[in-house]
């Protein structure tokens, strides 16, 4: 029993994130192999234009492949192609919707275990402290002797020795 419940607190505490990042990674490999292959609708991608303010650019006649993505507002988008022309780059982009689908899921399940209302129907509800107490402060502690002793290098000074400022003499002042 006590193993069962440490692995539901184990997957509450990190192992959901991982799970979800997980399928959005699938799903990522999914769509660029997807676009790849040519097998996506042209009617859906999307045109975003960008002002370029570099000098000496030349135009491309075509379109060519590119990978990436952006997050606008919580939709996903993944880059199919790109062109400059003039001084404008034009991103094609097609929405992932399996991303956006599983990111808003990843959040309202984070939002349901951490007891965090989603609307304005869960407003009564109290928000859990995971510090146990609102007057706790935790201490910050930075410790760098780990990293001074790994960079200790023996220095020499190009400069001569300083000339000492006292007489090493056999004698003793005058007593007065």
């Amino acid at each position: 029993m006590a193993i069962l419940l440490l692995a539901v607190y184990l997957f509450n505490l990190a192992g959901y994130t991982l799970l979800f990042k997980y399928f959005m990674h699938q799903s990522d490999k999914q769509l660029i192999l997807q676009i790849d292959n040519n097998q996506y609708n042209d009617s859906e991608l999307i045109e975003v234009k960008i002002a370029l303010h570099t000098p000496y650019v030349t135009s491309w006649s075509d379109y060519e492949r590119v990978d990436g993505e952006v997050n606008v507002n919580g939709v996903y988008y993944s880059y199919v192609k790109r062109k400059i022309h003039n001084d404008t780059l034009h991103l094609l982009c097609l929405p992932n919707k399996n991303k956006t689908q599983l990111n808003a899921a990843r959040i309202d399940y984070a939002n349901k275990v951490q007891d965090v209302p989603t609307n304005t129907d869960d407003a009564g509800t109290l928000k859990k402290n995971p510090a146990g107490s609102e007057y706790d402060q935790p201490v910050t502690q930075f410790q760098l002797a780990g990293v001074l002793t790994a960079i200790r290098t023996p220095y020499h000074h190009p400069a001569p020795t300083v000339i000492h400022s006292f007489i090493t003499a056999p004698f003793h002042p005058p007593q007065g």
